[in-house]
């Protein structure tokens, strides 16, 4: 009985060892929940810059903050005409450093990876980027953190 309980914690463990080994990218296909953030990665053909960065965190849109666009607005910035704009919007997710939850403790002003300005900030433990709420934090990978959020983020 005893065995069977290890054997379930080590499959576990290993789990959580893979997920750490796993490069951004590959953490962020390997989500079923950022599947239409994968897409803008994809079309925007970033890939191999994410992959560039020692530390990297991510505040991912979730599939559900992509469907509060409108179709004319995702299916926009899937336009080859569009790659620009959409390169931008992708930039604006991902800032270069760690930033884990436990060292959020107030407000933090940043640069995302396209030089626009970011707001961290944590009020009541809530983590907000930019007034996107952060609905789960600390999703590790390689080289940093993945926190998902409530809200497509679009530079202006």
């Amino acid at each position: 009985m005893i065995k069977k309980y290890v054997i379930a914690l080590l499959i576990s463990l290993s789990h959580i060892s893979l997920a750490n080994e796993m490069n951004v990218i590959d953490s962020i296909s390997g989500n079923k929940r950022l599947t239409k953030l994968n897409e803008y990665i994809v079309s925007s053909e970033l890939s191999k810059n994410f992959l560039q960065f020692e530390s990297l965190t991510v505040f991912a849109p979730l599939d559900d903050a992509f469907a509060a666009l409108s179709a004319k607005t995702y299916y926009g910035y899937l336009k080859e005409e569009n790659k620009n704009e959409l390169q931008s919007l992708v930039n604006y997710h991902f800032i270069e450093g760690n930033f884990f939850s436990k060292n959020i403790t107030d407000t933090l002003n940043v640069k995302s990876l396209d030089g626009r300005d970011i707001e961290i900030k944590k009020i009541n433990g809530i983590i907000y980027m930019n007034g996107a709420e952060v609905v789960e934090s600390d999703i590790s990978h390689k080289t940093g953190y993945i926190h998902l959020i409530n809200k497509v983020l679009i530079p202006k």
